[in-house]
């Protein structure tokens, strides 16, 4: 059975995060990586080129030296092994998932708030402070959404739970439960 780059992400990230920690390089690993999806984001015909058999190995090495030139070592032995494995193109998601450890690690959550008009700083900061408590994390960095459709409330989504206290989820609730009798 092949694994995907999404099976096969949280692997490298996992380990790369236990480095960083064991070493105490999170702040500066988890800077060069976001400097290199930067990179990956501005250029995504970069790793498509790197899996492409169009280019030589020599030339797909000579890409990946350059994206090491000037990284510290673990990242430039992150580079050179997801690309020695065929992974090349798994580096965006094996970024995000380091992030996703940090920012855990360190008690924040990321996560969306989605309500049917645009959210008053008072509120959102309110919000933000009771999903924390509720997370047990230490902070909690909403991104807001606005969407009529769910009529009034918020829904949030953080931390791989969904909260949702919406108008439009309450009523599909009791159209279900009237369908159900």
């Amino acid at each position: 059975m092949a694994l995907t780059n999404a099976v096969v992400a949280p692997r490298y990230g996992t380990a790369l995060y236990a480095l960083a920690r064991e070493t105490n390089q999170v702040d500066l690993i988890n800077e060069e990586l976001q400097q290199l999806k930067a990179v990956c984001d501005a250029a995504p015909q970069l790793l498509a080129a790197l899996d492409a058999p169009e280019l030589t190995p020599a030339a797909k090495q000579q890409l990946i030296d350059t994206l090491k030139k000037d990284a510290i070592q673990p990242v430039a032995n992150l580079i050179q092994m997801t690309f020695d494995y065929g992974r090349i193109g798994a580096l965006p998601a094996i970024i995000d998932d380091f992030a996703v450890s940090a920012q855990a690690d360190a008690g924040i959550v990321e996560g969306t708030v989605t309500s049917a008009v645009p959210l008053s700083d008072q509120q959102a900061q309110q919000l933000s402070s009771a999903i924390a408590a509720k997370l047990s994390a230490k902070t909690a960095h909403l991104t807001p959404v606005v969407d009529a459709s769910v009529l009034g409330g918020v829904r949030v989504e953080a931390a791989n739970r969904i909260i949702d206290g919406t108008v439009a989820h309450r009523i599909q609730q009791m159209r279900a439960a009237l369908l159900a009798h």
